[in-house]
C-alpha cells in the first residue's frame, strides 16, 4: 500500500515538474527532435536556438516568447533579451509545413535544462546509473546529484550510481540533478523513474540444531556452552546488566524423549547460591551460548519455541556480536530474535541494540499474539541482511529495521544465546506465588537467503 501511494504521489510530482519546466510534447509524429535553446555567451541574455529535426524537412519559421508573449520581429535562431527581462520565462517555437514544435520553457539568466538526465537499473549488479547526462546550457555547468525514493531524499546517495537497499524493493527511484554556473541561477531536473524490482527470497537450510540427543542430556557441548552465575564475574556485571534475579547453572537445561530442549527456572535449591543482592539467590535457571563454537553472519535464523508462563519470567532467543570481548556491549551489537516476557503474555518483542540507540532502549517492534506464546509452539525468525533485519512470527512479517546511521553494527559474526531469566528491567516484578517456569525449544535452524549467509564453525 505504501509503495502504491508513493508511486501516485511521485507521478503527480513529476507532472507538476513538467508543467513548471514548460516541457512541451511533440505536436507532430514527424518530429524527430525538439528544438533547444542555449546561451550564446555568458551574459545570461543572449540566446541561440538549435532547430528541430523532422522526418520530412520543410522550410521553418521561428518565434521567441518571453513570459508567454510572442516577441515581435524575433524570428531568427538568435535572440537577445534585455537585462530587465532576467528571471522572466523564455521559449523558442518552430513551425514547418503546418507542423509545430517548441523548446522547453526556461528562465532568462538561469541554467537551461534542455534534456533531463536518463538513468537505468541493472538487476545483475543491483545498480542504478546515469545513461545520459542530459543537455544543459551554459556548457560546463557544474552538476551535483541526489537520489530519491518518491519525495524522500536518500541520505548519502549523491553519486552517479546508487545501489538500492533491501528496503527499497518495490519503490520508485529517480535521480535529481542540480546545475550551477557562475553568474547564472541554479536549476534542477529529475531523471526518469524506475521501480526497484522485488527479489523473491529463496531459503536454503545450512545448519540446524534439532536437540536429538538422548533423554536427560544437556545441549550438545560441540555447539553450546553453559554461561553460569549471576553476571558478577562477567563484563555484563551483576544481574547480567539488567538487575535479573536468577543464578545460572548448567543442569536446568535438558532434552526430553521427544527431542525438545526445556530450560527451567525454579526457586528450589536457589538458596544454595549467593547472588549480587547480598542474600541467597531467589531463582536458578540455565543459559547456553554458541560463542567460540558456532557463529553466523547474515541469513535467516529461526527457532520453534514455547514461551514461559507467569509475571516476572523473561525468556529469550537472541544473538550477540562475536567480538564482544574486544568491543563490549552495545558496541558489539545485539539482535533479539524474540523476547517472551511473562507480564505481557500476548506480546512478542523483536529488537536491535547498538550504541546510538541507547543500548538498553534499542529499536525494533512488538507484535500482538492473540493466543499468546505460552500454550503452544511458535516459530520466531529474522531475515538478516547487510542493510536490514526483518522479524517474523509463524512466517508473518511484523517488523523491520534498516541501516540508517552508525548505529548499524550488525555487519559481522554473531553467536546464539538461549536463556530463561527472572525479573530484571524488562521482566519486571516476579509474581509472589510463582515458584517455577519453563521455556522450551523444538528446534533452531539457519538458512541462506539467495546465497547470502554464513555459518562459522570454530575448531
Amino acid at each position: 500500500m505504501f509503495a502504491k501511494s508513493l508511486r501516485s504521489l511521485l507521478a503527480l510530482s513529476l507532472a507538476s515538474l513538467a508543467l513548471s519546466l514548460g516541457t512541451s510534447p511533440a505536436l507532430s509524429s514527424d518530429l524527430l527532435k525538439s528544438p533547444a535553446i542555449n546561451y550564446a555567451d555568458n551574459s545570461g541574455v543572449s540566446f541561440i536556438a538549435t532547430p528541430a529535426k523532422w522526418s520530412t524537412p520543410s522550410k521553418s519559421t521561428y518565434q521567441w516568447l518571453v513570459n508567454g508573449k510572442v516577441i515581435s520581429g524575433a524570428n531568427k535562431l538568435t535572440f537577445k533579451a534585455s537585462v530587465k527581462q532576467k528571471n522572466q520565462s523564455i521559449q523558442f517555437k518552430e513551425s514547418a509545413g503546418g507542423k509545430n514544435a517548441a523548446s522547453v520553457v526556461a528562465k532568462i539568466g538561469q541554467v537551461i535544462v534542455n534534456v533531463n538526465p536518463v538513468v537505468s537499473f541493472s538487476q545483475a549488479t543491483n545498480t542504478f546509473k546515469i545513461n545520459d547526462q542530459g543537455s544543459v546550457s551554459p556548457k560546463g555547468s557544474k552538476v551535483s546529484y541526489q537520489w530519491y525514493k518518491g519525495s524522500i531524499d536518500i541520505a548519502g546517495a549523491k553519486s552517479v550510481t546508487y545501489n538500492p537497499a533491501t528496503g527499497d524493493q518495490g519503490l520508485e527511484l529517480y535521480l535529481s540533478a542540480k546545475y550551477s554556473f557562475k553568474g547564472f541561477k541554479e536549476n534542477s531536473a529529475n531523471s526518469n523513474v524506475i521501480e526497484v524490482p522485488i527479489v523473491k527470497r529463496n531459503y536454503v537450510q545450512a545448519w540446524q540444531e534439532e536437540f536429538n540427543l538422548s533423554e536427560g542430556s544437556a545441549p550438545d557441548p560441540k555447539i553450546w556452552s553453559s554461561e553460569n552465575g549471576d553476571g558478577t564475574k562477567t563484563a555484563a556485571g551483576a544481574g547480567w546488566g539488567n538487575r535479573e534475579r536468577q543464578y545460572y547453572i548448567p543442569s536446568l537445561a535438558k532434552i526430553d524423549s521427544d527431542g525438545k530442549l526445556h530450560i527451567d527456572a525454579t526457586t528450589t535449591g536457589a538458596n544454595e547460591y549467593n547472588c549480587y543482592y547480598k542474600t541467597p539467590c531467589e531463582w536458578i535457571s540455565s543459559k547456553y551460548i554458541t560463542k567460540g563454537k558456532v557463529g553466523f553472519k547474515y541469513g535467516r535464523m529461526e527457532a520453534r519455541i514455547k514461551g514461559p508462563v507467569g509475571a516476572g519470567t523473561w525468556g529469550a532467543f537472541w544473538m550477540l556480536g562475536a567480538d564482544i570481548d574486544e568491543r563490549r556491549w552495545p558496541w558489539c551489537g545485539e539482535i533479539d530474535v524474540t523476547e517472551l516476557v511473562g507480564k505481557d503474555p500476548l506480546l512478542n518483542y523483536g529488537y536491535l541494540h547498538g550504541l546510538l540507540s541507547g543500548g538498553f532502549g534499542g529499536r525494533g517492534q512488538t507484535v500482538a499474539m492473540p493466543n499468546g506464546f505460552a500454550d503452544e509452539y511458535h516459530t520466531y525468525a529474522i531475515d538478516w541482511f547487510p542493510d536490514q533485519i526483518d522479524w517474523y512470527v509463524d512466517g508473518v512479517l511484523f517488523g523491520s529495521q534498516q541501516k540508517v546511521d552508525r548505529d548499524w553494527v550488525f555487519d559481522h559474526e554473531f553467536y546464539l544465546i538461549m536463556n530463561l531469566a527472572m525479573g530484571g528491567n524488562l521482566g519486571g516484578p516476579i509474581k509472589s506465588d510463582l515458584k517455577q517456569a519453563r521455556m522450551s525449544f523444538d528446534w533452531i535452524r539457519f538458512s541462506t537467503i539467495n546465497g547470502l549467509g554464513e555459518v562459522i564453525i570454530h575448531s
